[in-house]
């Protein structure tokens, strides 16, 4: 081998040793997580999931996080903690411990991907569970709107938060969550129907639907029809 190659083989070798060494604990986290990826995708869905498939879920984001500090297993501990906590006791210890290990999962995510819109909600939740109607919520909104006002993967988490807290908020809160409800009725109008009948809302989202009168009368027919099928 010529000098010149033995040279470029060392100056490849020694440049490969760091970014290997940066690749394993990745690696390493992404092998504990993958196996229970599943469980988070199946919260997402709203499907019902049992306390030791989140247990083993939350286990392996703690361990994955002993590897790897990354945004989407600080989000995903977050969710499994609120879930978990959302199973226990209320008042009790266990209830206490996670849900505050919720919240500062949240935090964390935050920090690490501070423009992930649905982190902010998930923390707005986690505030919710652990103080209820007390829960201060304007700031997590404020910064879910700032980071993703038209992404379609958050208005109905943000739009159910709002409606359940509408006495409470500010009138810029109040105009924002009538521009969510005129985008839920285009693109989830059924959904629409629903959380406005969970939240007994009926008279705030016909006022933020009656710039178009076509517009509101298809919620207003959809929403008795779905009444009169209940």
């Amino acid at each position: 081998m010529s000098r010149t190659r033995l040279t470029a083989t060392l100056i490849a070798f020694f440049i490969a040793i760091p970014l290997i060494a940066m690749a394993v604990p990745r690696l390493a986290a992404g092998i504990l997580t993958a196996p229970f990826d599943e469980t988070v995708r199946e919260i997402a869905r709203g499907e019902t999931v049992s306390r030791s498939d989140l247990r083993f879920a939350r286990a392996s984001r703690l361990s994955a996080l002993d590897w790897y500090a990354f945004s989407r297993f600080e989000a995903d501990l977050g969710i499994l903690n609120y879930t978990l906590a959302r199973m226990a006791e209320r008042g009790t210890d266990t209830h206490r411990k996670l849900i505050e290990g919720a919240i500062e999962a949240d935090l964390r995510a935050i920090s690490l991907a501070p423009t992930a819109a649905y982190s902010w909600l998930r923390l707005a939740q986690a505030q919710i569970e652990r103080d209820g109607r007390a829960a201060d919520i304007s700031p997590y909104l404020r910064m879910s709107y700032s980071m993703a006002r038209y992404d379609p993967r958050v208005v109905l988490t943000r739009l159910d938060i709002a409606l359940l807290f509408w006495n409470d908020l500010p009138e810029d809160l109040k105009r924002d969550t009538d521009e969510q409800i005129r985008l839920a009725m285009k693109w989830f109008p059924r959904e629409l129907v629903r959380y406005a009948r969970a939240r007994n809302r009926l008279s705030q989202v016909r006022a933020a639907l009656s710039d178009d009168p076509q517009v509101r009368a298809s919620f207003n027919l959809m929403y008795f029809l779905r009444r009169d099928q209940t």
